[in-house]
């Protein structure tokens, strides 16, 4: 019988899984830092947003996903980092979902201009995907292989 917690214990997995969720945000964070007014545009497509505050979440958002990004690669505040960017994919994921009930032909926005991709049920599965790794994160958090872990050992000794 396999031990599925034992796979999902192994710090391997877990840094693979650290480096994926990180590399993603990073990846989007700078994409929509570098064009922050097509970031705003695609937010604005969605109609979720009262207009007033789409410039603002286009200003801050990527900043939240790049730091967030490099902190969790880092391996710093692990179970911190994976909440904030599991919350922000649930946000992502209701705002795709309802997008995408209405019907709506648009740009998730997530890329800026890396790749282009539309709303629909390829996006929610890949960021359910995110969702997954992001839960091995927090459940299974092993300090091995962090900036934490290494301040730490650095301090005992």
């Amino acid at each position: 019988m396999i031990d599925i917690s034992k796979i999902l214990e192994n710090k391997y997995l877990q840094l693979s899984a650290r480096i994926i969720v990180a590399l993603v945000f990073i990846v989007f964070g700078m994409s929509k830092i570098a064009e922050p007014a097509q970031f705003a545009k695609d937010i604005n497509n969605y109609g979720m947003l009262p207009y007033q505050l789409t410039n603002l979440a286009a200003i801050i958002l990527p900043w939240i996903e790049l730091i967030s990004g490099l902190l969790l690669l880092l391996g710093v505040r692990l179970k911190t980092n994976a909440l904030l960017i599991a919350a922000m994919l649930i946000i992502f994921n209701i705002a795709v979902a309802t997008a995408w009930a209405r019907g709506l032909d648009i740009h998730c926005g997530c890329y800026s201009d890396v790749a282009e991709q539309t709303v629909g049920w390829q996006k929610l599965v890949e960021n359910f995907g995110l969702l997954i790794l992001l839960l091995i994160i927090y459940f299974f958090k092993n300090n091995a292989l962090t900036l934490e872990a290494l301040a730490l050992k650095h301090e005992n000794s």
